[in-house]
């Protein structure tokens, strides 16, 4: 039999978050919001904002004329970290319960509101289970892998003991007993894999996944300085640096998605070096 009290205490929070986004994101909530959204009662509705403004004081205040709390300048949240992108989709297009609902799906119903999606990149849930599983067991698989460096697709024995993403797709990062050496395959080109239950080690330490690295992003020093000074905003730059902590496997990776020049002579991009 359910816990009652722990599923009454989850609603009950979910409709203090909810009260903290809208009066973070439109300025303004009111008890029909809630009623519409969880269908609870007016009284129920009104008790929320109540607690609400007893954990938050000063969040907002009530208006009269208007009957409805409006926020504050001074606001600050306690029960949710703000972000643009999630409040987009919840509050610019729709009722309220379709938007809300339909952000945990990735659904898209704001006239103003356009998010890039790129071409999936997905190995199937067969291949991406059993990869899984080797991570989580330390187990040695047999896969079939089609090499963009080589053009070939052939059998190989891989130990893989982690995953990366590199903000497109995902790769495991696995000893290559082909290669004798740690490499990083991308799940989607895994065409095909054994089931396995065999157990094993790896035969050295992945330095490379184990080493952490700072990299020290600055704008580049061929812009002016007012140019200097945007990308330092832009970038929440201190002192003219970002300092980004990365596992030293991952370091390539993050230089690709920043378009940071290389030790190896690239030229540098047009605003990061």
């Amino acid at each position: 039999m359910g816990n009652k009290t722990n599923d009454q205490n989850w609603a009950a929070m979910e409709r203090l978050r909810f009260i903290e986004s809208c009066a973070w994101w439109k300025g303004v909530v009111n008890r029909q919001d809630l009623v519409n959204l969880f269908g609870v009662s007016m009284a129920q509705a009104s008790s929320d904002l109540q607690r609400y403004l007893e954990l938050n004081p000063g969040a907002f205040v009530y208006n009269l004329r208007q009957k409805r709390y409006e926020a504050t300048a001074e606001m600050r949240c306690l029960l949710t970290t703000p972000r643009l992108d999630e409040a987009a989709l919840r509050f610019l297009s729709g009722d309220a319960r379709s938007v809300w609902e339909g952000w945990a799906s990735g659904k898209q119903g704001a006239d103003c509101v356009a998010v890039l999606k790129m071409p999936a990149r997905s190995a199937g849930p067969v291949v991406e289970r059993r990869i899984f599983l080797a991570v989580l067991n330390r187990l040695r698989v047999r896969v079939r892998y089609a090499s963009v460096n080589s053009g070939k697709e052939e059998w190989r024995w891989l130990r893989p003991h982690a995953f990366g993403h590199n903000g497109a797709r995902w790769h495991v990062r696995a000893w290559c007993e082909k290669n004798a050496d740690f490499r990083d395959f991308t799940l989607s080109r895994i065409a095909e894999i054994e089931w396995s239950r065999e157990q094993t080690e790896l035969p050295v330490f992945d330095k490379n996944w184990e080493e952490w690295v700072t990299l020290r992003v600055s704008p580049n020093r061929s812009l002016k300085e007012a140019q200097r000074k945007t990308v330092e905003r832009d970038y929440a730059m201190r002192n003219g640096v970002l300092k980004l902590k990365v596992r030293k496997a991952m370091e390539g990776y993050l230089r690709d998605r920043l378009g940071l020049t290389m030790a190896d002579g690239k030229p540098p991009q047009k605003l990061l070096e």
